[in-house]
């Protein structure tokens, strides 16, 4: 037997060593996941907020333009206003998040 305890075997090293890349390798597809739903609730909220911006000035001005294209941070959004009943105006962006899903967010105005 070995009396000299001071330092690790290599097999020890490597086990270790396995040991945290399978933890790895399992917890990073999960942290890019959550990471990409983060950027995309980012994306909503900034959409969701140029749609009651523009829902309001719709309301103040008429004459404003019925479609619009903008890439902000690498997404392509896409405004869109439309007449519905009553003279009620609705505003929809229309956009591709980063997690590759196709949003809707809308805002009324009169």
């Amino acid at each position: 037997m070995l009396r000299n305890n001071k330092g690790y075997l290599l097999l020890e090293a490597m086990l270790s060593l396995m040991l945290i890349t399978a933890v790895c390798s399992i917890c990073l597809p999960f942290i890019y996941v959550s990471y990409q739903e983060q950027k995309t609730s980012k994306e909503l909220l900034y959409a969701m907020t140029q749609a009651d911006l523009a829902a309001a000035d719709k309301g103040e001005n008429q004459e404003l333009l019925t479609e619009k294209e903008w890439i902000q941070e690498g997404v392509r959004y896409q405004l869109i206003t439309k007449k519905g009943v009553a003279d009620e105006y609705e505003t929809c962006i229309t956009f591709k998040g980063s997690n590759h899903k196709e949003y809707i967010t809308c805002a009324s105005s009169n």
